[in-house]
């Protein structure tokens, strides 16, 4: 563990961070513990990033706790802004994929939705998925298809039961299911980006926007869309309500307590700080 002490007073460091079910409690929100520890990390020369697969705009609130300066990996990579809060990296889908993947919803019991650079749409109004964004007060617009078909998406996120989604998942074409990164970010949410967007892949462009070292970062997540970000960083750690196929996939990961226990805030403190 004595290398995990050094990551934090190292300023070439880098900790990521999952928000919801990582660094956010079961209220959606951060904790005063996970505040000063985050803090406490940074004013040790520590440099913080949030990858999250929210918008931009659903986090801006939670980077204003913690004072700012956070750079940001948003909608799973899709987006990349630098602490400043100036975005350096772009990607989102083509217009193709929005005509090939959109109607699909339509045969499922889902919600279709697509976040584009500055909002969030939806076909139908659905409550369920607000309670996640009061503190934010981001929340979606609803739209008819032919918009939503024409408009610009970061990322196409499908809503449902689980079963309905892996139906849905199953129904995408082979071809175009190897072209895009489709993942689930836990049972009710299929997401999709193009295939070379990821919260790893972003994490690799931003560290060497700023000639970081990919073997001094530590990455904290809970779900499958932590997948590669978990491959790419030195130090992944497994929050301990990690579904299960991401505990799978990396079974000798190290654990943080839940974070409904602010795991995060824990683990730095009994190994980092």
């Amino acid at each position: 563990m004595n290398q995990l002490k050094i990551l934090a007073e190292n300023n070439k460091s880098t900790f990521i961070f999952d928000m919801d079910g990582t660094l956010l409690n079961e209220q959606h929100e951060l904790s005063e513990l996970t505040i000063r520890v985050l803090n406490e990390l940074r004013a040790r020369g520590a440099n913080l990033v949030i990858a999250t697969g929210r918008h931009l705009n659903d986090i801006r609130c939670y980077i204003d706790q913690l004072g700012g300066g956070i750079a940001a990996i948003t909608c799973n990579g899709a987006n990349i802004h630098d602490q400043h809060g100036e975005l350096i990296y772009s990607q989102g889908l083509s217009l193709d994929i929005n005509k090939l993947l959109i109607p699909l919803g339509n045969n499922f019991n889902v919600h279709v939705n697509t976040y584009t650079d500055t909002e969030w749409l939806i076909n139908a109004a659905c409550p369920a998925v607000l309670d996640a964004h009061i503190k934010s007060q981001f929340f979606y617009r609803i739209v008819n298809q032919q918009e939503m078909l024409v408009t610009p998406a970061l990322k196409i996120l499908f809503y449902g039961e689980e079963p309905e989604l892996l139906k849905l998942k199953a129904q995408i074409a082979p071809d175009i299911s190897n072209a895009l990164n489709v993942t689930f970010s836990d049972e009710n949410h299929l997401e999709i980006m193009q295939k070379d967007i990821s919260k790893g892949d972003a994490l690799k462009i931003l560290l060497a926007k700023f000639n970081l070292p990919l073997n001094q970062t530590m990455a904290f997540g809970d779900s499958m869309n932590d997948v590669e970000l978990f491959r790419t960083a030195a130090h992944p750690i497994m929050m301990e309500n990690a579904g299960r196929s991401l505990q799978t996939l990396f079974p000798n990961a190290q654990r943080a307590q839940t974070n409904a226990r602010d795991g995060v805030a824990n683990f730095l403190l009994d190994y980092v700080l």
